[in-house]
């Protein structure tokens, strides 16, 4: 039935609005976005970098696993000073000695291969510390991609309670005008029968053109409002739009002023779960583990190593001499020229700086929180007197026009009585929207409520 009547309006309004009308939901209008958005694809593969960045973190306190193979080419005359002594011993000894036993100490194509593995033991936290800022970035990343997924759907909501006011008020003028040309068309007649002064009749030609240039604006803030919700899906098809979730507004009786939280309440939820706040204090915590690292440059450092190696000969062939060597390399940092000194305090510094942008980001958003929270309310508030004022108006109206029947009234009564209806439906329109736009503003802060 819902949808019936959503088709028979668009078949009505359609010749007026002059083009083919794309019937969009702010569901369809919302995946779009999502769809389209390139800031949220580009905060999407931050999400799948970071992963990686958890990984990196891990294999930095792993082993390190080595295989090196060099080959290296001597002059002759090197090769022959070092093999002098081999030669000699040969001579002396040579019944005595197996030459394949007893290699040349060079060679003019030297190749060597060794395998090394490297294991870090303690680095002055280094690892550990590497790990939890891994981890702390990954969840800033997560969180901002969350702040930016709430930001698209404010600017969707928007956008399209924007649409939903232009499209509403276009259908205002319209219909303003066309009553308007109907009194014309009447009065035109009554005037020529000598009914009417030629005055009665000039006003309803002022506040014919009084609608038409009405219904112009109308129509050009609606193609701005369809502009605008195009830009926010990504897709600039230059179409024109019948938002279908409009009817829903219109019967929609919430009371958008009295059945809001307390503002304490809100506040002290969006303290527990809110993005913007937890991104902040997780910022914090990023310049104290950079505190960690710079410290580590005072601390001793350990590491093992182990060797395997074939014993270098002419050819690629790992069939050599075969050593191996393990060993613990100690290291302590003695004097850096203050270098380290430096690194540390402005780390601390660093802190204190972040410490200051969090104090002062909270107390900005609990600022922008109060403001959107009253904003709700004053919205809501103008919606309920619109609608009460738009109630009376019509009944005026009705009056107006049968006591004008009458001759009781004047043309210029009637025409007032019409003004303020029309001025009450189009206060009645925006304070709507206006509420509704208000609270898609106060969910971005606080969450759904």
């Amino acid at each position: 039935m819902r949808k019936t009547a959503i088709l028979l309006l668009i078949c009505w309004v359609l010749p007026a609005h002059g083009q083919t009308l794309t019937p969009i939901s702010l569901e369809e209008a919302t995946a779009k976005a999502f769809e389209n958005n390139p800031t949220l694809r580009e905060a999407e593969w931050e999400v799948k970098s970071s992963r990686w960045g958890m990984v990196r973190a891990v294999s930095d306190a792993l082993p390190k696993v080595t295989f090196t193979s060099s080959l290296t080419r001597t002059d002759d005359e090197t090769v022959g000073r070092q093999n002098i002594m081999r030669d000699v011993i040969l001579q002396e000894y040579g019944q005595y000695i197996d030459p394949d036993e007893f290699p040349p100490f060079a060679y003019k194509d030297m190749y060597s291969s060794h395998i090394s593995i490297d294991q870090p033991i303690y680095n002055g936290g280094v690892e550990i510390t590497a790990l939890r800022i891994a981890g702390k970035r990954k969840r800033v990343i997560n969180l901002t991609l969350e702040t930016q997924k709430r930001a698209l759907i404010l600017n969707v909501q928007t956008a399209y309670f924007t649409l939903c006011r232009a499209y509403r008020a276009y259908q205002l003028q319209e219909r303003s005008l066309a009553v308007t040309k109907g009194y014309l068309e009447r009065f035109g007649r009554q005037k020529e029968l000598g009914m009417i002064s030629e005055v009665d009749l000039l006003r309803w030609e002022a506040q014919e053109s009084s609608d038409q240039a009405a219904l112009i604006e109308a129509r050009n803030n609606l193609k701005l409002a369809e502009l605008s919700l195009e830009q926010v899906m990504g897709e600039f098809q230059n179409q024109s739009y019948y938002p279908v979730d409009l009817t829903q507004y219109q019967a929609d009786d919430y009371d958008y002023s009295s059945s809001l939280p307390q503002l304490e309440e809100l506040w002290e939820e969006m303290q527990n779960s809110s993005p913007d706040l937890e991104i902040m204090d997780k910022s914090v915590k990023l310049e104290k583990e950079n505190v960690w690292i710079a410290s580590s440059n005072f601390q001793p450092k350990l590491n093992f190593n182990y060797t395997y190696s074939w014993e270098a000969d002419n050819d690629w062939e790992l069939d050599g001499f075969k050593t191996w060597t393990a060993g613990i390399n100690l290291s302590m940092p003695l004097f850096s020229s203050f270098g380290n000194v430096a690194r540390f305090q402005e780390a601390k510094i660093n802190v204190k700086k972040a410490q200051e942008q969090a104090i002062d980001y909270e107390t900005g958003l609990y600022i922008r929180l109060t403001a959107s929270y009253n904003g709700l309310r004053a919205a809501g508030e103008r919606l309920k007197a619109g609608r009460t004022m738009l109630r009376q108006s019509e009944e005026v109206l009705s009056r107006q026009g049968k006591q004008y029947e009458l001759g009781m009234i004047t043309t210029l009564e009637l025409l007032d009585a019409r003004t303020v209806t029309e001025r009450a439906e189009l206060a009645s329109i925006n304070a709507l929207f206006d509420a509704l736009i208000a609270r898609a503003q106060l969910e971005r802060l606080a969450g759904s409520f």
